[in-house]
């Protein structure tokens, strides 16, 4: 097995002239820290690039009550940070209902956010880590509360997917900087160690069977009619199966970008349908699986071939990201969670190799780490130290195999979605949503207004108001 380096394609998304957007921030540039675990002379300093929205929380008229307003804060991920705050519609419709001030920070080595300027990976990745990353959105935060006039204010983090997971470590190791956390689709226990025993990478596949069911809704005969074996064409085979991989996550009620592509609504049922058909023979099956993936690869339709070593979405991570799988299992890396033939409908890609991804890893990044440091530095699945996080999960999406779906305590709560796809609570709000996730973004709001009274009763106890 080697490593798989094709880059993630992403299509500029489409936007609602309605809805706010990039276009309403502003951009911001902080001088962070190279190096937060080192006290020595001369660390190094970088410019880590931040948005700004201010205008609900200029809305907000002053009084003794200001100090409720809180600050919402995205933990960006593996991507340009305009991404999220084009797509994070929960922190804009909340943010409008309680004044909040609105931060979106970007992950360094991603976007803008390059510590050694263009090209910092391969300068030197040795500063690329979840706890840099964590420990530089904890000091953007002590920044902008002292430089905004908000040093009062709770702070509530939001992310999707690894956002969601370093929003929920970010609660978990800096609860002085965080007083709660929206955890979307947040895979925080999708490792393979053995300090995680109850995570089965091989599960991820079942789930995108599942979404290619009839009882997902989709077309009878479409599990029958998906890849089944590798053999001489296992690049092909494999860059299909990372089409199923986009439609499951980005099974979305209505269409979107977010998975990389101009998907449409329920992309999975309308791949199903072009594989509906009853025994096809092997030319309808090969025309059928084209106009399928076509879904994804050839959204604009005028592609007359495709290139089958070209993935686009989740399935085809640059870089940067397999250089955080390498070092530190970043959550996830689809090439490595084999599909297994029985309980999903692929072929049997055989098991899980550490060690064989271990030397992968050093022949093309000379690092090598295991699933074992995560679980140790981070926990896990094991919350039960933290406090004020929920953790959503799509009842369609496959990242939800190493997510929390039950509660850990009655302030770490799970809240499953039916019918949900990859934080699709985290969108914003469409006529097509079905019931459930709309009772999630209540059951959140809900747990955010609550962290927010309890932080501003505390802060009241510990010192008089001020009035001006």
């Amino acid at each position: 097995m080697r490593l798989r380096r094709h880059l993630n394609h992403k299509i500029k998304p489409l936007f609602d002239d309605r809805r706010p957007s990039v276009l309403n921030c502003t951009q911001h540039y902080f001088n962070q820290t190279l190096d937060h675990f080192t006290f020595q002379q001369g660390v190094g300093k970088w410019p880590q690039k931040y948005y700004l929205y201010d205008g609900y929380r200029k809305s907000y008229v002053k009084s003794i009550n200001q100090k409720s307003a809180p600050v919402f804060f995205y933990a960006g991920n593996e991507d340009a940070v305009e991404v999220y705050i084009n797509f994070t519609g929960l922190m804009w419709e909340l943010g409008r209902d309680m004044n909040a001030l609105l931060i979106f920070a970007e992950h360094r080595y991603y976007g803008e956010s390059q510590p050694f300027g263009p090209g910092s990976l391969e300068k030197d990745p040795s500063y690329l880590s979840i706890e840099q990353a964590l420990a530089d959105f904890a000091t953007l935060i002590y920044h902008v509360k002292e430089t905004h006039g908000v040093r009062d204010s709770p702070v509530i983090a939001f992310g999707g997917s690894y956002g969601g997971m370093l929003a929920a470590w970010l609660r978990a190791k800096y609860p002085n900087a965080v007083q709660g956390a929206i955890a979307g689709s947040a895979p925080v226990g999708a490792y393979v160690s053995r300090h995680n025993p109850d995570f089965n990478p091989s599960d991820f596949w079942e789930v995108v069977t599942y979404d290619a069911s009839p009882e997902a809704g989709a077309a009878e005969h479409c599990r029958a009619n998906a890849p089944e074996s590798a053999t001489d064409v296992e690049n092909v085979a494999y860059w299909i199966q990372g089409a199923f991989d986009s439609f499951a996550m980005g099974n979305y009620p209505y269409p979107s970008t977010y998975m990389g592509g101009a998907l449409p609504a329920w992309p999975m049922r309308a791949a199903c349908e072009r594989l509906a058909q009853h025994k096809p023979s092997e030319e309808d099956l090969l025309q059928g699986m084209a106009r399928a993936v076509g879904l994804l690869y050839n959204a604009t339709g005028d592609a007359s071939c495709y290139n089958a070593t070209t993935l686009v979405g989740p399935a085809g991570p640059g870089d940067t990201w397999m250089f955080q799988w390498c070092t530190e299992r970043a959550g996830q890396e689809l090439p490595f969670y084999p599909a297994n033939g029985r309980t999903d409908m692929f072929w049997d890609q055989g098991k899980y190799d550490e060690e064989q991804i271990r030397a992968d890893c050093l022949e093309q990044y000379n690092v090598s780490g295991s699933g074992d440091w995560p679980v140790i530095s981070l926990g896990g699945f094991d919350f039960s130290t933290a406090s004020n996080i929920v953790f959503s999960n799509g009842e369609y999406d496959p990242w939800r195999i190493g997510g929390i779906t039950r509660d850990v305590s009655d302030s770490v709560v799970a809240v499953f979605i039916e019918e949900g796809a990859h934080h699709l609570d985290l969108m914003f709000p469409h006529p097509d949503d079905p019931p459930s996730v709309i009772n999630a973004r209540l059951l959140e709001a809900a747990h955010i207004k609550k962290w927010v009274q309890e932080y501003t009763a505390r802060l009241r106890l510990q010192k008089p108001l001020q009035f001006s």
